[in-house]
C-alpha cells in the first residue's frame, strides 16, 4: 500500500565538525513529512496493522508519535485513539488536533498514560502503538540505521532517548548493514525543555540493553544548558531543531574520542512545529 518516502539527508556539519575536531554527521529526520523521525514509526504502524486486519490504532505519546501517528491513520482512512498528559505542551497538542483523533488526556504522566492505554487497547482490540508493544515501530527505525551506514562508517552514533525505540531500532539498521559503531544514548532525565525525551523511561527494556551492550555504549545525561549551547550550535548550521533533538549535539563534549574519528547525530524534530517554545529557548 505504502510507497516509502524518500531518504532523509545525512549532512556533515561543518562548523560543528571544527568545534569539536570531528567529522560530525547529523542524519536530518526533520524533514520527514510531520518533521519528526516518528514518521518512520507510523509508516511501518499503519502498514502492519491494515495488514492484520485492524481498523483502529493508538499510542500513548509526549507529542511528535502521536501528531505523526495521527495523521497517519488519518492518510489511511483508521480511526485513532491518543492518549496524553494533562501537561501537553499546547503547541503539540494543537498539531495532534489537526488530525482529529480521539484524544484521552490523563491526569497523571506519561508513565500513566503508557499503562492506561496499554489497558485500554487490549480490552477495545486496538493495534497499540505504544514502546514496547510494538516492532513495526523498530523496524521504521532500523531504516535510519541501514541509510546512515549506506554512507558512512561512524565510529559512534547518538540517538536522543527517552523510551530507547529510536535507539534500539537504529542499532539494529547499523548491524543489520554491517556496521557495529558504539551507540550512546543522549537522555535529558531532568528537564524543563526537552519533553519529548523527559524522564529517560526506557520502556524497551530488555531490547534496549541488548543494544546498548552490543554496541559498548553508554548512557549520557545532558542539562537544559547543554542543550540550549546545542540548539544555538545547530541553528548555525541552518537547522532548526526542537530541544529534544539537540540532546545528540549536546552529550558530544561528554565523550572521549580520538581527533577525526566519525560521529553521526541523529536530528529527530524540527523546532519550526513550536515556535513559541524556541522563542523562550533562544
Amino acid at each position: 500500500m505504502w510507497q516509502y518516502f524518500n531518504e532523509t539527508p545525512l549532512v556533515r556539519l561543518e562548523r560543528l565538525s571544527d568545534s569539536f575536531h570531528l567529522q560530525l554527521y547529523g542524519k536530518i529526520e526533520i524533514m520527514n513529512p510531520t518533521g519528526s523521525h516518528k514518521d518512520r514509526e507510523s509508516i511501518m504502524v499503519v502498514s502492519d496493522a491494515i495488514k492484520q486486519g485492524f481498523s483502529e490504532v493508538g499510542c500513548a505519546s509526549t507529542g511528535n508519535a502521536a501528531i505523526s501517528i495521527s495523521a497517519y491513520a488519518y492518510i489511511s482512512g483508521l480511526k485513532c485513539d491518543i492518549y496524553v498528559s494533562k501537561n501537553m505542551n499546547s503547541e503539540k497538542m494543537a498539531l495532534i488536533k489537526m488530525f482529529k483523533p480521539n484524544i484521552h488526556v490523563i491526569e497523571g504522566d506519561y508513565s500513566e498514560a503508557i499503562e492506561v492505554s496499554n489497558r485500554d487497547f487490549k480490552e477495545k482490540e486496538v493495534y497499540n502503538a505504544n514502546p514496547g508493544q510494538c516492532s513495526a515501530k523498530l523496524r521504521g527505525n532500523a531504516e535510519i540505521g541501514k541509510e546512515i551506514a549506506q554512507q558512512i562508517s561512524p565510529n559512534y552514533v547518538i540517538c536522543p532517548t527517552n523510551n530507547g525505540t529510536h535507539f534500539t531500532g537504529v542499532w539494529t539498521g547499523l548491524k543489520e548493514a554491517g556496521k557495529k559503531p558504539r551507540m550512546i544514548a543522549a537522555t535529558a532525565q531532568k528537564t524543563e525543555i526537552a519533553d519529548s525525551i523527559q524522564g529517560f523511561h526506557r520502556i524497551e527494556g530488555k531490547t534496549f540493553d541488548e543494544a546498548l551492550n552490543e554496541s559498548n555504549g553508554i548512557i549520557v545525561d545532558v542539562s537544559d544548558d547543554e542543550i540550549i549551547q546545542a540548539l544555538r550550535m545547530l541553528y548555525k548550521e541552518g537547522i532548526v531543531a526542537e530541544p529534544a533533538s539537540a540532546a545528540s549535539i549536546a552529550t558530544i563534549q561528554h565523550l572521549e574520542y580520538d581527533k577525526d574519528e566519525i560521529v553521526c547525530c541523529t536530528i529527530t524534530g524540527s523546532g519550526l512545529k513550536f515556535p513559541k517554545l524556541i522563542e523562550k529557548i533562544i
